[in-house]
């Protein structure tokens, strides 16, 4: 389990890694308390690129005790986004400030409103994951064909951390309709790219969404 701060990482293990490096900073969960003051220390200092949060006996990272207790930490911002492939086996991508990237967007109040169903947070973000795909690249039509999980990472908003949860979608498009990039949102360029490419795109892209597509398509 990982959180990305820039090309950073904030790392849940049930047991402390046997050859940690020097730039690693490796503690065992006692307590939020003691868990905030590491956190303030691996923030301050570079150095540090490595921030592993040690809690043993727990199989499921993403709802232990160590887990929860950094994330309380900082607001969350829920968002959802899409890896959209076309029939030609090609994904689509976006540039945007000097990086690929994949589209998405924060889940906002329009995208909740689904009355009737239980399940309003899942909606929400296929919702809101569809919308996004189809504002930044300009696409008139796509389905999500599955769900592919989140990814999370730590950015600086008005002088605080806040945390950003992505969820991710695989989406289905037809290479025929028109890419339009919603220039408003910084994004001059969208393109569809073969997998043999997908290198290309690896070396200028964020680490979290680096780590996504290393999953999922390579």
């Amino acid at each position: 389990m990982k959180i990305f701060l820039n090309d950073r990482t904030i790392e849940f293990m049930q047991s402390r890694p046997e050859n940690p490096l020097f730039s690693d900073l490796v503690v065992e969960y006692q307590s939020a308390e003691k868990l905030k003051e590491a956190w303030t220390d691996f923030a301050r200092h570079e150095k540090f690129l490595k921030f592993i949060i040690v809690e043993p006996g727990h199989k499921t990272l993403d709802i232990s005790n160590s887990f929860k207790a950094f994330v309380s930490l900082f607001k969350i911002i829920p968002a959802a986004g899409g890896l959209v492939k076309n029939e030609k086996g090609e994904f689509l991508f976006i540039h945007r400030l000097g990086f690929w990237d994949l589209p998405k967007g924060k889940i906002d109040k329009k995208d909740r409103k689904v009355p009737g169903n239980d399940n309003h947070d899942s909606l929400a973000a296929r919702n809101a994951a569809i919308r996004e795909v189809k504002e930044e690249t300009g696409l008139q039509k796509v389905v999500i064909l599955k769900e592919l999980g989140a990814t999370w990472h730590l950015y600086i908003s008005k002088e605080n951390y806040v945390i950003k949860k992505t969820q991710w979608f695989e989406m289905q498009a037809d290479s025929g309709q028109r890419l339009k990039p919603q220039t408003s949102e910084g994004i001059f360029l969208v393109k569809w790219t073969p997998p043999a490419a997908i290198h290309c795109i690896l070396s200028h892209t964020y680490a979290s969404i680096r780590e996504l597509l290393l999953d999922v398509i390579l």
